[in-house]
């Protein structure tokens, strides 16, 4: 029996769409545009992923720690910079942490005094700052600042990183992108990654949409907004990071910002790694599902049309502390760090990206120079088989797990006349219940077709279904 289900819509608003990476950086390495957030010391690990670049945090208390006319240069060490641009991995600066002398609270979330001044005014210290470490920093090739973290939280519903209402944070926005500009007119500024689901829980518009209307009031002369990127902040969950993804991608439509660049950070926290976390785990993802969710979330990342896609946290913070990382606190390295180095690897030269979903399965097709990708996967509970269409019998292929291993796949005689079988498992329920990452991918590259179009079908319970 056959049936074909239909993808829905919001599969097919950035499907097949040159990606913004390969569109503005045809001279870049393959790679790029895939980073890491933090674990600046890090420096062998980043350089065995190959990522292209890294956030690292400028805090303006550092820097002037005891007025206005500080500027500790040596706050980020020079040294993290020089070794990243010996390795070639780009520098984003994400600036955070208000000194204590510049508000009236002393609180490092604190909106800066003298906010509503002028730009050009000495009272206006944020301005100053933000035009200082620019000027300094973008001839060591620091070219885009990230404004502070999750304005979105409130008081009470986490760890406070911005106390000033949305208006406030537009603000800071604005400012920060004149003086940037001023200092360096290729300096580019970024909203902060969101948290997105403080917004949910307290059945709040979402922050993004609040924001983007305010910030349309600092419009430049020609109509230009005063930002140049937004994140995304997708963890643990599957579904949400094309949800998350869809939901921002609307709202800069809504207001005319389709060309917006969109980052993606993503992870999933393994609180299942033996004695990492003792506290019981909401979602229960070992260290093989957050291998599993960075695969997933770069491809759909990549489907959705981001420019640039990054692992948050990718080093953890303590012993203590909840686990994010691809490297553990005591250096040894998590299944998902393998994972993001096949990311890198198999994902890094595409031009094009596409997504294709039903009720079983999720397929995102990557198109690259002489070759094709797929990255396929269960969604639920079932487990799959993938049919892939050949041109003839005996074609060669490579599949990959998530970590990267590696082996020969074969074509054999079928009804088109041939095709490729890939079987993947199903997603694993936790304790609670929850299928929070979808079942382990796979990831197969074919060579150029010569204009072949592959069919892909799933199978499921002996029911056959097209997918693509």
């Amino acid at each position: 029996m056959t049936r074909t289900v239909g993808m829905a819509a919001a599969a097919l608003w950035a499907a097949a769409c040159l990606l913004p990476g390969a569109r503005a950086q045809l001279d870049r390495p393959p790679g790029w545009q895939f980073g890491v957030i933090g674990g600046a010391d890090h420096r062998d690990e980043a350089t065995d992923l190959g990522a292209g670049w890294q956030q690292i945090a400028f805090e303006w208390a550092a820097f002037q720690p005891g007025g206005p006319d500080d500027f500790v240069a040596e706050a980020v060490d020079p040294g993290w910079l020089r070794a990243a641009l010996a390795d070639g991995r780009e520098i984003v600066g994400l600036i955070t942490a208000t000194p204590a002398w510049a508000s009236e609270s002393g609180d490092p979330a604190a909106v800066p005094a003298g906010l509503d001044l002028p730009v050009d005014d000495p009272g206006n210290v944020w301005a100053a700052f933000v035009g200082q470490l620019v000027a300094e920093f973008a001839p060591r090739g620091v070219g885009h600042w990230v404004i502070y973290d999750e304005p979105d939280v409130r008081l009470g519903e986490g760890d406070l990183q911005f106390a000033g209402e949305v208006d406030d944070y537009a603000r800071l926005v604005e400012v920060a992108h004149r003086a940037a500009r001023e200092a360096h007119p290729r300096a580019r500024v970024h909203l902060a990654a969101m948290n997105w689901w403080v917004d949910v829980a307290a059945g709040r518009e979402p922050y993004l949409a609040r924001l983007v209307p305010a910030l349309a009031r600092g419009r430049d002369a020609d109509g230009a907004p005063p930002f140049d990127g937004v994140t995304v902040r997708a963890t643990n969950g599957t579904a949400a990071v094309w949800n998350m993804l869809a939901a921002v991608r609307e709202v800069l439509e809504a207001h005319g910002l389709e060309d917006m660049p969109i980052w993606l950070e993503m992870n999933a926290s393994p609180t299942l790694d033996e004695g990492e976390f003792a506290a019981p785990p909401t979602f229960g993802i070992t260290p093989a599902r957050q291998a599993d969710f960075v695969v997933q979330a770069a491809a759909l990342g990549l489907a959705a049309g981001v420019e640039r896609v990054a692992v948050v946290r990718w080093v953890d913070q303590s012993e203590s502390g909840e686990p994010w990382g691809l490297v553990r606190a005591d250096n040894s390295r998590r299944p998902a760090f393998d994972a993001y180095r096949t990311v890198i690897d198999l994902f890094g030269p595409t031009q094009t990206a596409a997504r294709y979903e039903n009720l079983f399965a999720e397929l995102v097709v990557l198109e690259q120079a002489g070759r094709s990708v797929y990255a396929m996967w269960a969604r639920g509970s079932n487990p799959v088989e993938f049919i892939i269409t050949s041109g003839a019998v005996g074609e060669r292929a490579a599949l990959y797990t998530s970590t990267g291993e590696e082996r020969a796949l074969t074509s054999e005689a079928l009804e088109w006349p041939a095709a490729f079988t890939v079987s993947a498992p199903s997603a694993g329920r936790d304790a609670n219940g929850f299928l929070t990452v979808a079942g382990s991918p796979r990831m197969a590259v074919f060579d150029a077709d010569d204009g072949f179009f592959r069919v892909v079908y799933v199978v499921v319970n002996g029911e056959r279904y097209r997918l693509k």
